[in-house]
């Protein structure tokens, strides 16, 4: 069986933007497509028959989502997982065999959300693969796939990944370091790296030296189709994800992948 994307089914309206991206993905990489809903388990309903209900309605979701991206995209091979239980725990367990978990984010309108309680956060520091992280569509026109390089081994994964996305996208790559003069060398070296493993692409340059690398890469993010950044990069092997990842998984500006070593 092919790998899978998995992707969060929650009924919202950012839950479906995140669907049909996780379903273009897919299809472009000829990939399955899994989508998931869980349903806190019966002690979190205090009344009889409520949990049964809940796993009703929750079937009826799953299946009324699947024929929506079947009449979408007929060719997409679309499965669905119904659970009872915590959705980061159930999430991150499915992890483990997939290609990329896709989930929209929970925060709200005002950019206030619920911080390190938020459940797209959470599914995004203890998944096993790549999780993109997808907000409300913009109102406004957007370009580029734009990455951040620190000179880290996560950081050259993720430069990698995202040239890889640009060429799917059709797209421009943007390849940024913030903070440091020395940064040039980086960039330059990461530049070459693409020129001959990526022949065509058409990559840039930028170096932000007035903002910290979580608010250059955000600002950048205000104008790209894609973000994409490693989970660690400077922040070693004792943390999850790094404190630039964080920031920016908690201020998401638009479609933000992170990625994750094999």
């Amino acid at each position: 069986m092919n790998k899978q994307i998995i992707v969060g089914v929650d009924g919202s309206a950012i839950g479906s933007a995140a669907t049909d991206w996780a379903a273009e993905r897919a299809h472009d990489l000829g990939l399955q497509l899994q989508l998931v809903h869980v349903v806190p388990e019966p002690w979190a309903f205090p009344e009889e028959g409520r949990h049964e209900n809940a796993m009703a309605q929750a079937k009826d979701l799953l299946k009324g989502e699947a024929a929506r991206v079947a009449a979408r995209i007929p060719s997409l091979d679309v499965v669905t997982t119904l659970n009872s239980g915590e959705p980061a725990e159930t999430m991150r367990k499915l992890s483990a065999g997939a290609e990329m978990v896709v989930v929209g984010t929970d925060r709200r309108p005002d950019n206030h959300g619920e911080g390190f309680g938020s459940v797209s956060f959470q599914i995004a520091v203890i998944s096993h693969c790549a999780v993109a992280v997808v907000p409300a569509p913009s109102p406004h026109e957007s370009s580029g796939v734009v990455v951040g390089v620190d000179g880290s081994d996560d950081s050259d994964l993720a430069v990698e990944r995202a040239a890889s996305e640009a060429q799917r996208m059709g797209q421009e790559l943007v390849i940024l370091h913030a903070g440091e003069p020395e940064g040039r060398v980086l960039l330059s070296a990461a530049v070459q790296r693409l020129a001959e493993q990526h022949p065509g692409l058409l990559v840039h340059e930028m170096l932000d030296l007035e903002r910290a690398p979580a608010e250059a890469l955000l600002e950048a993010g205000t104008r790209a189709r894609l973000l994409v950044m490693g989970c660690k990069g400077r922040g070693g092997a004792r943390v999850l994800v790094g404190s630039v990842a964080q920031h920016v998984l908690l201020n998401i500006q638009c479609p933000t992948l992170i990625t994750r070593p094999a």
